[in-house]
């Protein structure tokens, strides 16, 4: 079940190449079919040598593209020509002068820039647009350098926070993971918190730019050494899981990859809601009219061990997961770590219902041999200190009896209460600003209309 497709549709067509270079190596689809694919998505781009090479490959000849040799002229002529401009921007920035006020406020420093070197804001929209220009020849680095310089200039706040998605796509595609997870967290405060002159933000907006962000947050946090926290942090967050169950429910398998795997101490509590999110979506897949989407075996493996505790279909499940773990280019290095650890669970709900398990039959549930199973089992029991004893007689493992401490019940009740306290209270809050800023709003077009009858007054919206 590849999610490649549905994946692309939030990303900006650079970030799609690499995925398209994965599925080649896995021979996931047929060659020529992602060489069309590549094809189509470098037309929009002015990537000329490497459209090329894709044109090469697809046709079989030595010829360049006719298209994109007649776009060459005009590329490096809008190349030349913001070069040469934007090379101005830097040498005044360089100045030792200007240096010494830089990390002061933006409006201090452009009203330095304005009296010192006659600054416009034409110059500093000289940098974004070569920005993006370098972005489009694939030249990533020259495009967050500049990028990075505007957002110290800049005061349009449309412009930045544009500038800021930029720079993070630029530092995914370089894979500076440190810097794109630092420029992945400002974007998040932004989407959460947006800069806006009303007092109340647009919520379509909001939810339609979480899930761009759930989308490109995945290059991050699935390579950077903190990402898989990081990403249960974030996705767990009620606004994201809203974004999530509203526009992209494909983002459960990523979840449910990091839940199974964290070692967290929140896991069992982060188990409970993953499970209600997964039954969630289900019954509403199952209402939905039309032909129904196949389960995620991820997502179906949690469903099945938690919800049904049908062992016999977490197994067939759990096998489903491998090939789709091997083909995904985000999970494909956490295949192994999954497995084990999902066979650990299963071992562990198996347990809750039977004292004296055949070992035998455990390995079948697991998908290991005998041997294998039995040797995985005792390995587990060591590791672990179960208290739980081996019959190699009767080829059984005995457990002992397993008691849950009341004070611990209560501290798993209990321990995201403060949390959810809080949340609401600024629910609630956000609630009464919302309700004031329109009741403001209304009284002040009433007292404008009042006193400038048949005049035109325009909003600021």
């Amino acid at each position: 079940m590849d999610l490649t497709n549905k994946i692309a549709t939030l990303l900006d067509r650079h970030m799609v190449l690499p995925l398209l270079d994965f599925l080649s190596k896995k021979q996931v689809y047929p060659e020529k079919d992602l060489l069309k694919a590549k094809f189509e998505l470098l037309k929009t781009t002015n990537m000329i040598d490497f459209a090329n090479s894709i044109h090469q490959q697809l046709h079989s000849t030595e010829d360049n593209s006719p298209e994109f040799e007649a776009k060459r002229p005009q590329v490096l002529a809008t190349y030349e020509t913001l070069q040469t401009a934007s090379a101005k921007v830097i040498t005044i920035l360089q100045d030792p002068s200007v240096l010494a006020v830089l990390k002061q406020e933006k409006i201090v420093l452009r009203s330095f820039l304005e009296k010192k070197f006659k600054f416009t804001n034409a110059m500093v929209d000289t940098l974004f647009d070569f920005a993006q220009c370098e972005f489009q020849i694939g030249s990533y680095q020259g495009a967050a350098d500049m990028l990075f310089h505007f957002r110290i200039l800049s005061t349009d706040v449309e412009k930045n926070t544009n500038a800021l998605w930029g720079k993070l796509a630029c530092e995914i595609l370089l894979q500076k993971w440190d810097i794109a997870l630092e420029e992945l967290m400002k974007l998040k405060e932004i989407i959460d918190n947006p800069p806006s002159t009303t007092a109340v933000p647009n919520n379509t907006q909001q939810l339609i730019q979480r899930s761009y962000f759930v989308a490109w947050s995945l290059f991050v946090f699935f390579n950077h050494p903190k990402g898989r926290d990081a990403l249960i942090d974030t996705f767990m967050q009620p606004p994201y899981i809203s974004a999530i169950q509203t526009t992209c429910p494909w983002a459960l398998r990523y979840l449910t990859a990091c839940i199974v795997t964290t070692k967290n101490r929140r896991k069992n509590a982060l188990l409970k809601e993953l499970v209600r999110l997964v039954a969630s979506e289900r019954e509403l897949n199952s209402i939905q009219p039309g032909e129904k989407q196949p389960q995620d075996p991820l997502t179906d493996f949690i469903h099945t061990l938690y919800t049904d505790y049908n062992f016999s279909e977490a197994h067939k499940s759990l096998a489903q997961c491998i090939p789709v773990l091997e083909k995904d280019f985000f999970l494909e290095n956490m295949k192994d770590e999954f497995c084990e650890t999902a066979r650990t669970m299963v071992f562990e709900s198996y347990v809750k219902v039977y004292r004296e398990i055949d070992i035998g039959v455990l390995s079948a549930t697991l998908g290991l041999s005998r041997d294998e199973g039995e040797r995985w089992v005792v390995d587990l029991v060591r590791g672990v200190r179960m208290d739980a004893k081996i019959d190699s007689e009767n080829n059984t493992v005995i457990m002992g009896a397993q008691y849950t401490s009341v004070f611990q019940n209560v501290i798993e009740r209990t321990r995201n209460l403060t949390f959810r306290t809080n949340l609401l209270a600024s629910n609630i809050e956000k609630r009464e600003v919302e309700l004031e800023s329109r009741r403001a709003g209304t009284t002040g077009a009433d007292g404008k209309k009042e006193s400038k009858k048949g005049g035109n007054v325009r909003f600021n919206k």
